[in-house]
């Protein structure tokens, strides 16, 4: 896949609610594959599985 055939749109970090932690790099925001949704193994809680963002499928360093 290209980047220009994947979307993404950015979602208040759930780890620190948006106050910026080293989850999201202190931007209180993430940016998430759209359509976003909750981690569905946390539920939005923050687990291993959504780097403790919250968010399913969140963009890493090399996507």
């Amino acid at each position: 896949m290209t980047d220009e055939t994947i979307s993404w749109e950015p979602a208040q970090c759930r780890h620190c609610e948006g106050a910026g932690c080293t989850y999201c790099n202190k931007t209180g925001t993430v940016l998430v594959r759209a359509p976003k949704k909750y981690c569905p193994a946390c539920g939005g809680d923050g687990c291993i599985y959504c780097g403790f963002t919250g968010w399913e499928r969140p963009k890493g360093k090399y996507d």
